[in-house]
């Protein structure tokens, strides 16, 4: 029996780089390569969160200032942002299952613990064979997170060829790049926005790379097309948008130490005291803009403040600071000449 040939796909074009796909693909698979390589990351690391919502993760020196107000043991922040990305894995996965009428995924158990199969073993998979390795190690269902994203990576393939394939690409991108985020070492490098240079195959579009430098450092090379920016004016740049950013005097503390300037969160209060410091205010809802306005503060009633006064208080003793040391170093200097030419005796210890 002669086997039919299938018949040619339709070719379609990509939504991502507008070149053919002989596939029928709403986007290609070469565009499609690195969602599925950041969908499998997110599958192997996904209980790599749980380290740093726990606060147990170290990332070497700190050179920021540290809060005298006694930290809680969950970091939310890491918490949130893990449960953000776990969030589009799951909606994902959801809408695969519902679309193609397939079955959610199980957690299959996994063997946790030691695994020293060596030469001449005759082990099982997930075994090495050792009696006393099998009496330590034991079967764990695989993480919730992990499960969802085989599944999804699974059904890429067919997830490219629907018209949900550029949203659930970005967003699956986007997850994976939080996840990484959070995991990896944020603390070495800092932010310098976005590089928006544009493209040299296509002048109209900007490249949208995120940028970060190293502390010290007077430029900062773009990883996605090699341009290189110098960092003071990013940093002039980053000042002026942050300017209306509001934050806790801890927050706040600790970008101005980003930004290169020398602050704690208790000098920030103790400036608050003396009243040179301000807390920010929120218009009252009823009144609107006009009337009258409440103290701004977080979800745990701690009172922020803008940055952008920050910046300017800072900048204001530092200022002082400097006339101050001048002040002194001239008054030492016209002492010491007068002392030259005897007009001020010098009184022995």
């Amino acid at each position: 029996m002669t086997r039919r040939p299938s018949p040619p796909a339709t070719c379609s074009t990509c939504a991502w780089c507008t070149r053919p796909d002989p596939t029928g693909g709403n986007v290609c698979q070469p565009c499609y390569a690195p969602v599925h390589r950041a969908v499998r990351d997110m599958a192997r690391d996904a209980t790599e969160p749980v380290v740093n919502i726990a606060r147990q993760a170290r990332y070497g020196d700190r050179d920021g200032p540290r809060s005298t107000e006694p930290p809680i043991p969950v970091d939310l922040d890491a918490s949130a942002a893990a449960w953000a990305a776990a969030h589009v894995v799951v909606t994902w996965m959801d809408h695969i299952a519902r679309t193609r009428g397939v079955p959610l995924p199980t957690r299959q158990p996994r063997p946790v613990g030691p695994l020293c199969a060596g030469a001449g073993w005759a082990a099982a998979p997930g075994r090495c064979g050792h009696p006393s390795c099998d009496a330590i190690r034991h079967d764990r269902p695989e993480h919730p997170v992990a499960a969802a994203a085989r599944f999804v990576a699974a059904h890429l393939g067919w997830l490219r060829r629907t018209p949900d394939a550029t949203a659930a690409g970005e967003e699956l991108l986007g997850a994976a790049a939080a996840m990484a985020r959070l995991i990896e070492n944020p603390a070495d490098r800092w932010f310098a926005g976005v590089c928006a240079e544009p493209l040299a195959d296509d002048p109209a579009q900007h490249c949208t790379t995120d940028l970060y430098a190293w502390p010290g450092v007077t430029w900062v090379r773009c990883p996605g097309c090699q341009t290189t920016h110098q960092t003071g004016p990013r940093i002039r740049w980053l000042l002026d948008e942050a300017r209306d950013v509001r934050g806790t005097a801890t927050q706040l503390a600790h970008a101005a130490v980003r930004l290169g300037r020398h602050c704690t969160a208790g000098q920030l209060r103790a400036l608050v005291q003396r009243g040179r410091l301000r807390v920010a205010t929120v218009p009252v809802v009823p009144f609107g803009a006009e009337g009258p306005a409440a103290a701004d503060v977080d979800e745990w009633r701690r009172p922020r403040y803008r940055f952008g006064d920050v910046l300017d208080l800072l900048d204001q003793i530092a200022e002082q600071k400097r006339v101050d040391e001048a002040d002194r170093a001239r008054r030492a200097a016209e002492r010491a000449k007068r002392i030259e030419v005897g007009e001020v005796e010098v009184t022995p210890a």
